[in-house]
């Protein structure tokens, strides 16, 4: 009985030792315009959580860092009827890319630089490298005429005299923008869970690739909350 005391009592100690933690902040993603009648610019607020596990008795493919991302895009109309997308996809890592001036390294150090960035108030200007993918419609009906934009060369897709000047991000209290996205794409609600082709799944069989390597979650989180 006394062993078996004794295992209990040590079974208890490593599952304390071991934990799982929560970081959570709120992110401001501007992203800015210049076009031949002067500069526009859009924005989304997402929340981004970071959940850090390094408990012994889960698998090793369950430790580490996982995020989670709630939002939806950043719209810029940048013409009458013509709207850039700023996607979903990479911006749960913009904090980590943007804000060099706190110390992270992918192990022993997350924690701290996760406390750092949940208490830090600014902004700073994204680095060209780690801008998250853009895409435009041709016809904004029509979710399988989704092109994507360079965002070095907005003039191909989106006309002469449009320029990308830049992203800021800013971790804040504002709320997440949850609706502005599907009044624009009203199609979003009705297309999902497939791709923007129509198609189920992604596909190498797919006549339209790009849009069917999109799907609604691309551009909002919020469908039905």
């Amino acid at each position: 009985m006394r062993i078996f005391i004794h295992i209990c009592l040590l079974m208890t100690l490593l599952l304390t030792a071991s934990c799982t933690k929560v970081y959570t902040w709120n992110q401001k993603l501007t992203v800015t315009v210049q076009t031949p009648t002067g500069e526009v610019s859009g924005y989304s607020v997402t929340e981004v959580t970071k959940t850090h596990s390094d408990s012994w008795y889960d698998l090793p493919e369950a430790r580490g860092v996982r995020s989670d991302v709630r939002g939806e895009a950043v719209v810029v109309e940048v013409t009458p009827g013509k709207y850039l997308f700023v996607l979903l996809d990479g911006v749960e890592d913009l904090a980590y890319q943007t804000f060099t001036q706190f110390p992270y390294t992918r192990g022993s150090e997350f924690d701290r630089w996760a406390r750092s960035i949940e208490r830090h108030r600014g902004s700073a200007e994204v680095p060209q490298d780690a801008y998250p993918m853009m895409v435009t419609f041709s016809d904004i009906n029509d979710p399988t005429s989704v092109q994507r934009v360079d965002p070095n060369n907005l003039t191909t897709i989106i006309g002469e005299g449009f320029m990308l000047t830049g992203m800021a991000l800013e971790i804040t209290d504002e709320v997440v923008t949850a609706d502005g996205i599907t009044q624009l794409l009203n199609w979003l609600i009705s297309i999902w869970p497939n791709r923007l082709d129509g198609q189920r799944y992604t596909t190498v069989n797919s006549q339209n690739r790009f849009a069917n390597s999109l799907s609604a979650n691309d551009f909002s989180t919020e469908l039905f909350k």
